[in-house]
């Protein structure tokens, strides 16, 4: 049984990079970004992964209240700088024209609630403060 003082000693890390644990042991150190990358490096050589990730971020970077800690692969998804108007196809979006938010009058009879015609009700259904 290890002890609870070499435990600790095994679990300790400062911030200096202490790789001990298996996992650790599989990353490759990228000098150039002074980062370790979160991808290996594939056995055969032709394999080419089809969403390399990014190596973690410079100097705790990644403590920042815009990274995504749960999913470290987004790049550069919350990048302030990105224009709407400019990047809508590498955002993955399209514009649209007014007729395509026109709704149907069939749409708004199916879409009706009484509430609708409540006056002390807000647009959402929220009473309202007055």
């Amino acid at each position: 049984m290890e002890s609870k003082e070499n435990m600790n000693e095994r679990f300790n890390r400062n911030t200096e990079s202490n790789l001990s644990d298996d996992e650790a042991k599989n990353l490759k150190y990228n000098e150039e970004e002074n980062s370790y990358e979160l991808d290996i490096e594939p056995e055969d050589e032709d394999y080419q992964h089809p969403d390399p990730y990014d190596t973690a971020a410079d100097d705790g970077d990644d403590m920042d209240s815009d990274y995504d800690e749960a999913n470290p692969y987004v790049g550069d998804e919350y990048e302030k700088n990105r224009s709407l108007e400019n990047d809508l196809d590498n955002l993955g979006m399209h514009t649209t024209d007014e007729d395509h938010l026109k709704i149907s009058r069939r749409d708004e009879r199916n879409s009706h609630v009484p509430e609708d015609d409540r006056d002390d009700l807000d647009a959402e259904g929220y009473p309202k403060n007055e």
